[in-house]
């Protein structure tokens, strides 16, 4: 059969940032952005509900916000780069296809207009203000070199350092060289005149707000303090309040001749979650959100709309750090912003259209045929494997277009890459998945889900401690436990497999059992995906199809309920239910070295305490003291029948005992043996001891 690397164009490996689309270069270089967008009836209404929220905006003059929702790989960055193209009213941009009717819809109302986007990446800074501010300066600076600088920096300590250096310079060679930009040569002369003694003091005493005040702040640190522009940065001291600040760019984007501000805030839920640990900060920094579109300052002459992308609810990623007042304290804070801010949400759904096209393109028309004919003979399985693979939330058309991968990898992909770090997304790992597989995956094979541990056990760590821990503990599972337990049952190494010094009928039996022991894993990590919840053998077996053969067909989910029952005897961290017909299969990620333990507590499992401790269990079910029995054997009571009836308790190793200790008259007597015996014993020398009393013809009131 051909390689699946005769059908698609599959590199020879994976470079780090590979789909990993930064906002600001997405915008930079339109042709590679709109080259690989692919654009879903999904996406469509997505753009559409992004413009008609700055239309909003435009219309009722006011700051709007909205959440821009999606898993890792769900393509925000890139809706943000296309949405600003779209905006700036890129002829390719308006040209894909699919956005003819959202171009049409709002042709109108962004005829004319300009619109100040700013993109920003989160993650590093220091607060709010030094984020939104200080790179709002650096990106208007880069974008109109010649303009001034907005007036963000506080001005009281630049007021006092200026009339410092007024007066060592003198008023003539001060003002000289403060307004020495401000000449209407610049192009900018309409934003305001040059400076005297007069004008100077009249802004130093203005409102932080004002506009006088803003362009002097501006203006001294273009002339003498340039470096107070880093070291703001650098803390939020530097800066004005959140809410004056943005005042400050409203106006500073509408003297630039924009109509309005367009924030992409990248990453910022993911930089408030970074802080989980520390909740002075998050309160702090959490609270200031909500002032992107509601603030006390509410002098804004154009509106300023605020796109925020979010992976996950932030709830989900700082609430097992907070007690539980705190958790609900934070909780009220965040549904404030929830009332503040529209939802955009990029599907998962998405996913597979851009997979067909990213990914999965034949390279020829001869592949394209050999393709479906592979999917069409695959997609013959028996209808319990099909709805394993296809999950509730998929169907053939779903299947066709990610074909050898399965619905149910999908699912389980977007689940495990929604817990990773950013520059793990799924594309990427998909991409991995067919890398690692060029060279031997077959034409009508099915990638088996297992594979996936293999690609996200390396690399970039979760970004939560708790679900690092996680993470850590199952890659230790599985090298501690088993991996060995799987290399001493076969008699082979994974490393000797891995260098192709098995046989090869040998190897593939060691990497099927490998791919159902790896996704024990994923269902422990990822217990809420539906593929991997509630695992059972016949599941199991079809996440991973082809990998188990049975000689009946139908029966493959009984050869891995044997197998996963004999790996539980020798690891416990595995777990079989016997619960009904269709037992369950789990395997419990802990943190604790149970082995340790136990073979730390071999020096107490001796012979004498088992006895002791299985005694007291029993004496304690019937209700007797413990200490009885020591010489003679006790007594114990019971109602039959309407009538009180006595009978000896003899808890003894029944093949040790004497033939006299089985004889008894008067009360009847009942021997227990012991549910466990000496090495080398069996249950038939107990049995033999019986028999050789029953050879002697007595009888005897006795109970064994």
């Amino acid at each position: 059969m051909p390689l699946i690397s005769d059908i698609f164009n599959i590199p020879a490996q994976v470079h780090q940032g590979d789909f990993v689309l930064r906002l600001t270069e997405g915008v930079e270089r339109p042709a590679d952005t709109l080259s690989t967008y692919v654009v879903t009836p999904q996406l469509v209404i997505c753009f559409d509900q992004a413009l008609s929220l700055i239309k909003s905006a435009l219309d009722t003059r006011s700051s709007k916000g909205a959440y821009l929702h999606g898993s890792f790989g769900s393509g925000k960055s890139h809706f943000m780069a296309v949405l600003t193209l779209l905006l700036q009213r890129h002829p390719e941009a308006r040209a894909i296809p699919e956005l003819a009717s959202v171009v049409t819809k709002h042709n109108a109302w962004t005829q004319g207009r300009k619109f100040l986007v700013v993109p920003y990446h989160m993650i590093g800074a220091v607060s709010l203000e030094s984020a939104v501010l200080g790179q709002y300066a650096d990106y208007v600076r880069r974008r109109h070199p010649e303009a001034p600088t907005p007036g963000f920096y506080q001005g009281e300590r630049l007021f006092a350092d200026a009339r410092r250096l007024r007066a060592a310079m003198g008023d003539e060679a001060f003002f000289t060289r403060l307004g020495r930009d401000q000449d209407a040569d610049s192009g900018w002369g309409s934003l305001g005149g040059g400076w005297d003694a007069e004008s100077f003091e009249a802004a130093t005493e203005a409102p932080p707000t004002s506009d006088e005040r803003i362009r002097l702040v501006g203006d001294l640190v273009d002339a003498f303090f340039q470096s107070a522009r880093d070291l703001a940065v650098t803390g939020s001291e530097g800066f004005v309040a959140l809410d004056e600040g943005l005042s400050i760019m409203s106006k500073h984007a509408q003297a630039l001749g924009y109509d309005a501000v367009v924030l992409f805030l990248d990453e910022l839920i993911l930089w408030l979650a970074s802080h989980a640990g520390d909740l002075a900060f998050i309160n702090r920094e959490g609270q200031k959100v909500a002032k992107l579109v509601e603030a006390m300052t509410a002098d804004r002459p154009v509106p300023i709309v605020s796109f925020i992308a979010r992976q996950r609810d932030l709830r989900e990623l700082v609430g097992e750090h907070l007690p539980g007042a705190e958790h609900l304290g934070f909780a009220d804070v965040l549904n404030w912003w929830e009332a503040r801010f529209d939802q955009i949400i990029l599907e998962d759904r998405n996913l597979p259209a851009i997979v067909e096209k990213r990914l999965l393109r034949p390279k020829s028309a001869e592949a394209a045929r050999g393709l479906q004919e592979a999917f069409e003979k695959t997609a013959r399985v028996r209808d319990e494997v099909m709805n394993t693979l296809l999950t509730r939330a998929g169907d053939r058309d779903m299947f066709r277009q990610v074909y050898p991968f399965s619905p149910a990898l999908v699912q389980t992909l977007v689940a495990i890459s929604s817990l990773l770090q950013r520059e793990r997304t799924a594309l990427k790992l998909l991409l991995l998945l067919l890398v690692n597989q060029r060279h031997s995956l077959e034409l009508g094979d099915l990638v088996p889900v297992g594979d996936l541990f293999d690609v996200i056990a390396d690399g970039d760590e979760p970004f939560t401690q708790a679900m690092r821990i996680n993470f850590d503990n199952a890659k230790k599972l599985y090298r501690q436990k088993l991996l060995p337990m799987l290399e001493g049952e076969q008699g082979i190494t994974a490393q000797d497999v891995k260098e192709g010094k098995v046989e090869a009928t040998r190897a593939q039996r060691f990497r099927n059992d490998d791919r159902l022991l790896k996704t024990l894993i994923l269902s422990a990590l990822a217990p809420e995906v539906e593929a991997l919840h509630a695992l059972t053998p016949s599941r199991l077996a079809a996440l991973n199809h082809g990998t188990v053969r049975s000689p009946i067909a139908g029966q493959e989910g009984a050869i891995v309920l044997q197998r996963c029952r004999n790996w539980a005897a020798q690891v416990g961290e595995i777990k079989v239910s016997d619960d009904g017909p269709n037992p369950t299969l789990s395997l419990h990620i802990v943190g604790v070295d149970t082995d340790g333990i136990l073979a730390n507590a071999q020096s107490f499992d001796s012979y004498g305490n088992r006895i002791q401790k299985i005694r007291s269990l029993l004496y304690e079910q019937l209700g007797l003291d413990p200490e009885e029995g020591s010489l003679l054997p006790p007594r114990y009571q019971y109602l039959w029948r309407g009538t009180w009836r006595t009978c000896e308790i003899l808890f003894q190793n029944v093949r040790e005992l004497p033939l006299d200790s089985l004889r008894a008259q008067d009360p009847w007597r009942v021997v227990i043996d012991y549910p466990f015996d000496r090495e080398g014993y069996t249950p038939r020398d107990d049995r033999a001891q019986v028999q050789e009393f029953l050879a002697t013809g007595e009888s005897s009131n006795s109970f064994v």
